[in-house]
């Protein structure tokens, strides 16, 4: 059975009070007031825990943040499983070897797993060439290797993906293949932009391009349990939303749903 989340963001939430949608979960995003958010959510779906403190935590940095906050937020949520971005930079986290960080990566993780009895979804990245996060950390092998040391399994932002290959210089299906697609428990999508530095990871309404992506994937991956859409909503700055941009990424990925467990 492959689940349906969504970004508990205002817009959702409002779309809550007049529509019956196909979710299963509510998805917190990364924010510093993740109680009164998971609290909202609960009153309509039990909420995937991807964030209970200060935005950017990484299972490379040396503590776990809150970790009363993370065991009561553990219970509260009714989350299957809790995930943590694999992310390091240098500047923020301290010099490390490859060797040492998945070391921290290994820790971190029976860390999370000890305080909230739930198991640990990674998170690949994105990759810029301009930005200090250091390539090899988007390398499928250094990912792999990531998992089997921390015994976790893997949350794939399909964004993500695409970003770091459009930066790496590769093909994104060919990017994508070569990781362990076979550890794939939860997927995020949401739509990146081309921007004069190049792709990046925008958070705005998903493409035909992406919807392709995700339907040529989603038969690659024997253990996806959810599938997450992880639009932001009209932002200022951003792009036009509204109800009907929602409604229509919604119902699409509910399509998309159930054609694959059709298929399995």
């Amino acid at each position: 059975m492959i689940r349906l989340a969504a970004n508990g963001t205002p817009e959702l939430f409002e779309l809550l009070y007049t529509h019956d949608l196909p979710l299963d979960y509510i998805k917190c995003p990364l924010s510093p007031d993740s109680r009164r958010e998971v609290l909202r959510a609960r009153h309509y779906l039990p909420v995937l825990l991807h964030g209970w403190g200060p935005p950017g935590y990484s299972l490379t940095m040396p503590e776990i943040p809150e970790p009363g906050l993370l065991c009561e937020l553990a219970g509260l949520s009714g989350t299957p499983f809790v995930s943590a971005h694999l992310d390091y930079l240098p500047g923020r986290d301290g010099e490390l070897s490859p060797e040492a960080l998945l070391g921290r990566v290994a820790s971190s993780a029976s860390r999370l797993r000890a305080l909230t009895g739930k198991e640990v979804l990674l998170e690949n990245l994105p990759w810029y060439a301009w930005k200090s996060r250091p390539r090899y950390t988007t390398d499928p092998a250094f990912i792999a290797q990531a998992l089997e040391c921390s015994g976790s399994d893997l949350l794939l932002d399909l964004a993500h993906a695409r970003v770091a290959a459009w930066n790496r210089g590769e093909e994104v299906r060919d990017y994508l293949a070569a990781l362990p697609l076979g550890r794939v428990r939860e997927v995020h999508v949401s739509g990146p932009r081309l921007e004069p530095e190049g792709l990046r990871d925008r958070h705005r309404s998903l493409s035909e391009e992406d919807y392709r992506l995700l339907e040529w994937v989603m038969p690659r991956l024997p253990r996806l349990e959810v599938l997450t859409l992880e639009y932001m909503g009209s932002r200022p700055g951003g792009e036009a939303g509204g109800p009907e941009v929602w409604l229509e990424q919604i119902e699409r990925l509910e399509r998309v749903r159930e054609a694959q467990m059709r298929a399995a």
